[in-house]
This record gives C-alpha cells, structure tokens and sequence, in this order.
C-alpha cells in the first residue's frame, strides 16, 4: 500500500481531508523521531513501543576486493509488538 492510498483510507474512514490526515501523520511520525532520538521510547495502545536501540561497530569482508572494512556503530529505531496486535495478526 502506498502512502497516498493509506491516507486516502484513512480519510475516508475518519470523515476528513486527505491533507489534514497527511499532517497528522506527518505530525505523528516527527515526534516519533523527536522521542526516540532523544532516548525516549513510545508506546502506541494497542499498537507496540518504538524505541532506540544502538547496532555495534562491526567489521564486514567483501568478497570481490577480499578487505575487511569497519562499519561505524549506529542508531537505529526497534519496535515491540503489542500482544493484543500480535493476536490480531495471527489470526
């Protein structure tokens, strides 16, 4: 699904314009990032917790020039499934 079909059905669904429910969203992603980045985690009812989580430096060969090469360690964004969603999804 892209992202302008999902707007457009959530729009439908809510009874509003498709920019207002893009700015929403905009809006919701945006301080996702704001918290996360900022250490915090964020939990979504019913839905999961997004929080921060640091991937270690590592060290990656390439086969075709036959060097190793140091990857640099780095923030990324985990994400926890609620059980409820969980539940949901395995039915």
């Amino acid at each position: 699904m892209t992202n302008r079909t999902f707007i457009d059905k959530m729009a439908s669904a809510l009874g509003l314009d498709a920019d207002n429910v893009q700015a929403q969203v905009d809006g919701l992603v945006e301080e996702l990032i704001h918290q996360v980045k900022d250490g915090h985690s964020l939990t979504v009812k019913n839905f999961g917790t997004f929080e921060a989580k640091t991937k270690a430096e590592r060290r990656v060969y390439n086969p075709s020039t036959g060097l190793y090469r140091q990857i640099a360690a780095k923030q990324t964004i985990g994400f926890k499934m609620n059980s409820r969603l969980k539940d949901k999804l395995n039915k």
